[in-house]
């Protein structure tokens, strides 16, 4: 009797579609799917002496768990499985982080500039600005360097996906 891969995934509802064809791509057969839906909890947590009961809400819980399988003895097994790993190991580049014109500290500042002296105000506000602009400036050439990486890891992905779908 030939071994066989096991692997088990909890998806939303919404992607059990699309991660049914992904695994299917690299040689994995859907064994078995779940649907698992639990209800909301009501916990009673107290009463108050005026007699207000109340209660912790725990949100139930909604997803797919899919089961698949695959069989080692397969054609192509080792190849598949290696396009596989190589899929899982292209990694999405991680997103720049956005300027900001004013957080809570400088607004708070630049109000007490302008009810306090006008003049300072003014200036902290002109100072965001240019400031803000030439972050902004350096905001944009690293999401223009993001949306490259995310691209070509997006590319790596179709490519290796194809390859495994011609040996399937």
């Amino acid at each position: 009797m030939a071994m066989k891969d096991v692997k088990s995934f909890q998806v939303a509802p919404e992607d059990e579609e699309s991660t049914v064809q992904l695994w299917m791509s690299f040689g994995w057969e859907l064994k078995s799917t779940q649907e698992v839906k639990t209800q909301d909890v009501q916990k009673f947590t107290g009463q108050d002496r005026d007699g207000t009961e109340h209660y912790q809400t725990t949100k139930g819980e909604h997803y797919i768990k899919l089961t698949f399988e695959r069989d080692q003895g397969r054609k192509n097994y080792a190849e598949l499985k290696s396009l596989e790993g190589q899929y899982d190991s292209v990694r999405n580049p991680t997103y720049p982080e956005s300027p900001t014109r004013f957080g809570c500290l400088w607004l708070v500042l630049s109000v007490i500039g302008l009810v306090a002296f006008v003049v300072p105000g003014v200036l902290i506000i002109v100072w965001r600005f240019v400031r803000y602009s030439k972050k902004k400036k350096v905001w944009d050439e690293a999401y223009a360097v993001y949306n490259k990486e995310l691209e070509a890891a997006k590319n790596k992905r179709q490519e290796l996906l194809q390859r495994a779908q011609s040996l399937v």
